[in-house]
């Protein structure tokens, strides 16, 4: 009685695996041209790539406080994605392409936003953003970065510009006031000198309420001065870098030259791999 054997799959595989190293080993130069090939072609479409400039606009789109300046509070600049939807938003493209001379289409896709790493805290709010524009002609290109800058800083310094313009009308009222005291508290000194003693009582009393109105202004006023302060160097949006378009090579030659030739290696092994199977299915006669 004949007992039945298992195939031996190991040896198989043995035999299959050295049958792909004798295949490599003799068709060694498939692997070896294909990388050449690959290499020079990559270095080829690098050199044929065509040039792009590149501006990058930085933004500050500020930190608005309270109307007593004690705490943060949140408002559209405060958003993570206010200033990108701002930069490539329909209407924001149509405007800047009429201002620029670039096209609609070219701006959606030279344009990008990414914010700036200050080193604060995680959870604080992003306060900086780089505004990128690439584009073929350098004066469209400086032009459509320094617009949506432009834009970007409009719209999210709404909050701040009203508080600027709140402060400077409060700090304008009350210097005219403090200057209508001044006037009023000269004419009464001059009038104290030729009072009688009831008379001079009535004017010390009015000057002394003039210096007490005084000083409750200048200390308005001190804090005006605090708060405008506040926001027009934290809170206000600016531009702190307009960016100047610079030419940039719209393809990189280290990654043209490295994919192309990583991809001439694989299709060198494959070419290597496959010859005698190839050659036999076609007539020919694989070597030994």
């Amino acid at each position: 009685m004949s007992t039945r054997r298992d195939p031996d799959l190991d040896a198989e595989r043995e035999v299959d695996l050295g049958g792909y190293l004798d295949a490599l080993v003799a068709r060694w130069w498939l692997p070896v041209a294909g990388l050449l090939i690959g290499v020079v072609i990559g270095y080829l479409l690098a050199l044929g790539g065509k040039d792009v400039y590149r501006a990058e606009a930085t933004v500050y789109v500020g930190t608005p406080f309270a109307p007593n300046g004690t705490s943060v509070i949140q408002s559209i600049s405060t958003n993570p994605s206010t200033v990108a939807r701002i930069a490539r938003g329909q209407e924001t493209l149509q405007q800047v392409a009429h201002s620029s001379g670039m096209s609609v289409r070219e701006l959606r896709a030279g344009v990008s936003t990414r914010p700036i790493k200050s080193g604060g805290p995680k959870t604080a709010p992003n306060q900086f953003y780089a505004v990128t524009v690439e584009g073929p002609r350098r004066g469209e290109v400086n032009a459509a970065a320094q617009a949506i800058a432009d834009k970007v800083v409009a719209v999210t310094g709404g909050y701040a510009k009203l508080k600027v313009d709140t402060f400077k009308r409060q700090i304008a009222s009350d210097q005219k006031q403090l200057d209508a005291i001044d006037k009023q508290s000269q004419q009464v000194q001059q009038q104290i000198g030729g009072a009688s003693t009831t008379e001079q009582l009535t004017l010390g009393t009015l000057l002394l309420t003039m210096e007490q109105r005084r000083g409750t202004l200048e200390q308005d006023r001190l804090q005006a001065r605090q708060l405008l302060a506040l926001a027009e160097q934290v809170e206000l949006p600016r531009i702190l870098d307009r960016g100047s378009a610079a030419k940039a090579t719209a393809r990189s030659s280290r990654n043209s030259v490295a994919i192309a030739g990583l991809m001439g290696l694989i299709i060198g092994l494959l070419a290597a791999l496959f010859w005698d199977p190839i050659s036999a299915r076609t007539g020919g006669r694989p070597e030994r």
